[in-house]
């Protein structure tokens, strides 16, 4: 009983900790505002250098990416471990100041025809603002850049020219909204993960904690039924025995055992038997393995099975002697105990009796081990039970 309230402890500890979803989530999006920078810089720098007129805009574009390339490599370490704030302010201000340049970066006759490499590589920094920055936090990021890239574009635009690249830049609001958009969609589905991983663990616990908590009573009817219940319903039938004073006080130190007691990792079950055949009031014979090292919670609920078992065999049965036999085969513990008396039909043990179906299967069934009984009127009985080695 005590041990059982002590696992409910901790399993009701165990049970409180949970995953988050939501903090998975950040953390891709870290991820993923990380590789958009890696991927689009090497790209985008080939074209810009490719694409400029003249040599001294080719020198310019050199020294931006080169310069942009050190920043962001910086910049990308921060941003996939957990970056500060500022992190993503100065970048939106270097972005919004290479967009300022355009004028010096691209080549006329791209601008003339609504083209720039800087417009592309801008917005896709301001999508990966969305990803990790807050709502208010990454849609001013977002929009320092953007506001860079209309003044850049509608400065760098020759006379006349389409207004084509001026509309793309202004297309990047709509693209970087969406993205926002997207990313807190995205982010209140976690929070409903979340909401909903929680309310199956809470619901769990109070599962694991309500079959913890019968098991507790059912332990505790065992003991009662065991040992204090029989020893006072002797006393109250009048039916003296010279032991009965040492059994009660063995019963009074089972209702008085601490509740933070814990038993040894292993005991001796053959050692347990022995003192268990001792105290059976009844003759008993025991056979087979002299000593036999198990857990002790599968020693223990064996060793009260047996107990269970030989009281039977002395109210019950009419025999005036016992047998208990204990042996291991491949792992496998066997214990026995045999009579020779009256017998009875197992099938036809009423409900409300707790010997059989408590003291003795559940004991066996908590440990993950089992109790079968044979029976035959005038025949006997023989309660076998088998535990198995993990």
């Amino acid at each position: 009983m005590p041990y059982v309230r002590h696992d409910l402890v901790a399993e009701t500890a165990r049970l409180a900790r949970s995953g988050d979803a939501v903090e998975s989530l950040r953390a891709a999006g870290r991820r993923y505002a990380a590789m958009i920078r890696v991927v689009t810089l090497p790209i985008t720098a080939v074209v810009a250098i490719a694409a400029a007129e003249s040599p001294q805009m080719r020198y310019a574009c050199a020294a931006a990416s080169l310069v942009l390339a050190g920043w962001s490599v910086f910049y990308a370490r921060q941003v996939f471990r957990h970056p500060p704030r500022w992190v993503t302010a100065v970048d939106a201000s270097a972005l919004a100041a290479l967009a300022l340049a355009t004028p010096w970066l691209v080549s006329a006759s791209w601008l003339s025809s609504g083209k720039s490499w800087i417009v592309p590589f801008c917005t896709f920094a301001c999508v990966a603002y969305q990803y990790y920055e807050g709502r208010i936090s990454g849609s001013l990021a977002g929009l320092v850049v953007i506001m860079g890239m209309v003044v850049g574009t509608v400065t760098g635009r020759p006379e006349g020219s389409v207004i084509d690249g001026v509309i793309t830049a202004c297309w990047a609001v709509v693209v970087t909204g969406l993205a926002r958009l997207l990313w807190t969609l995205v982010h209140r589905g976690g929070e409903l993960a979340d909401q909903t991983i929680a309310e199956a663990e809470t619901a769990r616990r109070e599962s694991r904690i309500a079959a913890l908590v019968r098991a507790d009573e059912q332990a505790s009817n065992r003991d009662l039924h065991d040992h204090p219940a029989t020893t006072l319903l002797m006393v109250g039938l009048g039916l003296a025995d010279p032991r009965i004073g040492e059994q009660a006080e063995r019963d009074l130190a089972v209702l008085r055992r601490p509740a933070d007691e814990r038993p040894p990792a292993r005991s001796d079950l053959c050692g347990l038997l022995a003192v268990a055949c001792d105290e059976a009031r009844l003759p008993v014979t025991r056979t087979g393995a002299e000593q036999l090292i198990v857990p002790t919670n599968a020693a223990r609920a064996m060793t009260n099975a047996t107990i269970e078992a030989l009281t039977n065999v002395r109210r019950h049965s009419g025999a005036g002697s016992a047998e208990v036999h204990v042996a291991e085969d491949g792992g496998i513990v066997i214990v026995e105990i045999r009579d020779e008396g009256h017998g009875f039909d197992p099938e036809r043990v009423l409900t409300t009796r707790r010997g059989v179906r408590e003291s003795i299967r559940g004991r066996m069934a908590e440990i993950g081990g089992c109790a079968a009984i044979e029976s035959e009127l005038r025949r006997g009985t023989t309660v076998r039970l088998r535990w198995t080695h993990a």
